[in-house]
């Protein structure tokens, strides 16, 4: 078995290396192949690593009605980023393959000057320089040489860009960045940090544009020995105009660089900055900046003046968007996914948080796809947040209801996709999620010849090492793996 495993919010693969045989079509509940099934699960369970933690198994093939296998799969369970499954289902069967993002480009006056430049966001996650780029160039194309007043519209989702139950240390991290309509460069300012001689700081090198306007880095970190541990901090803080981006910790001479991202602190403003730097480079001058909060500040603004549509951005369709979000286990886009649902869908209230909308949504479209609401609550759709409660059985019950879906395979192109087994291949598409003290796993195996065998596996106040928590997993789905051959035996 291979794992590539990075903490708090990035996915996790699996690979099982064990023969995989099975019966055509569903498997048959033979009483002694899941008598067999319900030992082995038992056994990994009760072993003393876990005395202290909380396990929620269930396991369940597509065609049957209850699992073959529960225990607590019932009961509430940290999630962490096997949220995803949910918020992704949900936003499939809700907006459909082919649903993209649109930002539009207004504006006001003839070249070569416009009054004003609006920029209308709706929450495109995928937005980046390359785009504004491509904007800037069609504007120098059309004559553009002057723009009095760049507006960037940020009205369309209302509410806080994060979301209140996260937590502090999240928020400054690249996968806790705030979720607005004007999302750039994924909110955040990507860097490598490498180690250099031993004793030595360890090299910053910034893959994004370094942050626009006063800031300061200050690296508090060294480079140590092999036997050395290694970790990696970022702290962000504003004093006053100044950005300060602090990097602590150590990383071992010769081992690879880490890569790590900081949230930008304004969102909108960080936008709007880079647009008017992009547009400098195609020599449009940009006279002053205003970014717009609510509606009523840009009815405000736009009061009297008239404006056409430039130009428009679209994001990619909604199948790239979702594999995105489970494959990178990309917080932000999940939630940019939610919001998108509530903005979109929900009866439309200026005064309603849109995310809050956007659950509401997504708790409708999962009932819809026959998940029963007393099985779960969410307060999020990453998994970022520890106000989480989800069960087993709401996981499996999501897949199921997504399997069964026109949407099925568009689903399963989004998930973490692994081989098991020999001629023929089985395959393991899954999702998982890891924060302090949780560790989740939620997917299917799939024969060639077999309907899938759903899962979900939820380890919660376990502390005991890693190393030992993927060993029972992984033995877990051996176990899942041997009793679908045991079916087809039989």
């Amino acid at each position: 078995m291979s794992l590539h495993k990075i903490t708090k919010g990035v996915w996790v693969s699996w690979m099982v290396s064990t023969s995989f045989a099975s019966a055509h079509g569903a498997p048959s509940l033979n009483s002694q192949c899941v008598a067999q099934l319900k030992r082995d699960v038992d056994a990994i369970a009760s072993q003393p690593l876990f005395n202290k933690a909380r396990l929620g198994i269930a396991i369940q093939p597509l065609q049957a009605t209850q699992p073959v296998y529960a225990q607590g799969a019932q009961r509430y369970f940290l999630p962490a980023s096997t949220t995803k499954v949910m918020t992704t289902a949900a936003a499939l069967t809700k907006l459909g393959p082919q649903f993209r993002i649109q930002t539009d480009i207004y504006g006001s006056g003839t070249g070569p000057i416009l009054e004003h430049l609006r920029i209308l966001g709706r929450g495109d996650p995928s937005l980046s320089d390359q785009q504004l780029q491509k904007i800037a160039t069609q504007l120098k194309q059309k004559g553009i040489r002057q723009i009095n007043h760049l507006l960037g519209d940020d009205t369309y989702f209302q509410g806080p860009g994060i979301v209140p139950s996260w937590e502090w240390e999240d928020l400054q991290a690249g996968y806790g960045a705030p979720v607005n309509s004007l999302i750039l460069n994924q909110n955040a300012y990507e860097l490598k940090i490498w180690p250099q001689a031993l004793g030595q700081p360890l090299r910053v090198e910034w893959l994004s544009p370094q942050p626009i306007g006063a800031w300061r880095q200050i690296n508090r970190t060294r480079t140590v020995g092999k036997n050395a541990p290694e970790y990696i901090e970022i702290v962000r803080r504003l004093k006053g105009n100044t950005l300060e981006i602090e990097i602590m910790g150590q990383l071992r001479a010769g081992a690879p660089h880490d890569r790590s991202a900081v949230a930008v602190v304004d969102p909108g403003w960080f936008l709007l900055k880079r647009f008017r730097a992009i547009l400098a480079t195609q020599n449009i001058n940009v006279g002053r900046m205003s970014l717009l909060s609510t509606q009523k500040e840009r009815n405000a603004v736009l009061q009297g003046k008239s404006e056409q549509r430039l130009t428009q951005i679209q994001s990619p369709p909604l199948t790239t968007l979702i594999k995105t979000t489970n494959q990178e286990s990309n917080n932000l886009y999940a939630e940019a996914l939610v919001k998108t649902l509530g903005a979109t869908l929900a009866q439309k209230q200026t005064s309603q948080n849109t995310h809050q909308q956007g659950l509401k949504v997504l708790k409708q479209t999962l009932t819809q796809l026959g998940v029963k609401a007393s099985t779960y609550s969410v307060a999020d759709g990453s998994g970022l947040s520890r106000q989480n409660s989800i069960s087993p059985l709401a996981l499996t019950q999501t897949l199921k209801g997504i399997l069964k879906s026109p949407h099925a395979s568009n689903f399963q192109a989004s998930l973490p996709k692994d081989s098991i087994g020999q001629n023929p291949a089985s395959t393991l598409w899954s999702k998982s999620g890891g924060m302090r003290g949780v560790s989740t796993l939620t997917g299917y195996l799939q024969h060639p010849q077999s309907s899938p065998v759903l899962f979900s596996l939820m380890f919660n106040q376990y502390n005991q090492s890693g190393s030992k928590r993927r060993q029972a997993m992984d033995a877990m789905l051996l176990s899942i793996n041997r009793w679908q051959s045991c079916q087809g035996t039989h």
